[in-house]
Order: C-alpha cells, then structure tokens, then sequence
C-alpha cells in the first residue's frame, strides 16, 4: 500500500517480530526518532554496500583487463594525500 506523505509516495512494509523489538529499542534508546528513521537508516546502509560492491566490481574488472595501478604509485598517493589532510586541519587552527 503506497500513502501520500511531503509530495512522496511512501512505502509501507511489514517487519518480523525479530526487527520490530530492535527498531522500537533504536527508538527507546532516542538514537533515532521513529521507527520509520530506523528502517530508513538501514535501507541507507544497504544502499551504501550495494554501491560498494558495484565499485569493488569495477576494480576487479579494470584488473582483469590490465588496467591496475602499480603498488607503489597507489601508496604515495595515499601518503600525498595524508599530507594534504593534515595540513588542511593544521591551517584550520
């Protein structure tokens, strides 16, 4: 059954009895605000891993058709990277 709420259509699902404890523990709790907020947050946190997945798959795709970056490269680049970061938060003081 699909309600109308803030121009969006909205989906309205069943949970096990198994999740609702949790979700209504989430809310007791005050980490989130309705249980809609919980359900929301993990649909977020899936959502996250499912796009995650898809770029790990691309990488794999890219190495396997001879697209890798050396070791070496990709490690200075991070440590460049380091560098940069801690003089951005040395400069915000």
């Amino acid at each position: 059954m699909d309600t109308l709420r803030k121009g969006g259509a909205v989906m309205v699902a069943e949970i096990s009895i198994d999740f609702a404890s949790f979700v209504q523990r989430m809310v007791a709790e005050r980490r989130f605000l309705t249980e809609s907020d919980v359900v929301a947050e993990g649909l977020r946190l899936l959502q996250a891993r499912e796009g995650l997945r898809q770029e790990v798959r691309v990488g794999f795709n890219q190495l396997d058709a001879g697209l890798g970056i050396p070791a070496d490269a990709v490690y200075a680049r991070a440590e460049e990277r380091i560098r940069e970061i801690e003089n951005e938060a040395n400069a915000a003081r």
